[in-house]
């Protein structure tokens, strides 16, 4: 799926805290976008199941919208910045 398609057709349905997004590169790294129920802003993540742990952080819709056009073909902690280390 493209990244306008992403934006246009999935972005929308992320309604609830219940509703999450998850794009998947070649490598099968996994984006995980969760809306932020009680404010304007999404979590993005990159689960590492191994350490049962997470790399993540808040963006704005804006933010969002920029990076998933810009996504590399692959998902690493070094194409978001601000990334915060959480385990589960």
């Amino acid at each position: 799926m493209s990244a306008k398609s992403i934006l246009e057709e999935l972005l929308h349905r992320l309604r609830s805290e219940d509703d999450y997004l998850g794009i998947m590169d070649a490598r099968d790294n996994l984006l995980q976008i969760l809306r932020d129920p009680v404010g304007d802003r999404y979590w993005v993540e990159l689960p590492v199941d191994e350490a049962r742990a997470s790399s993540g952080r808040y963006l704005r819709l804006e933010e969002l919208q920029e990076l998933i056009l810009r996504l590399p073909p692959v998902l690493e902690r070094g194409c978001i910045p601000g990334l915060e280390y959480r385990p589960w």
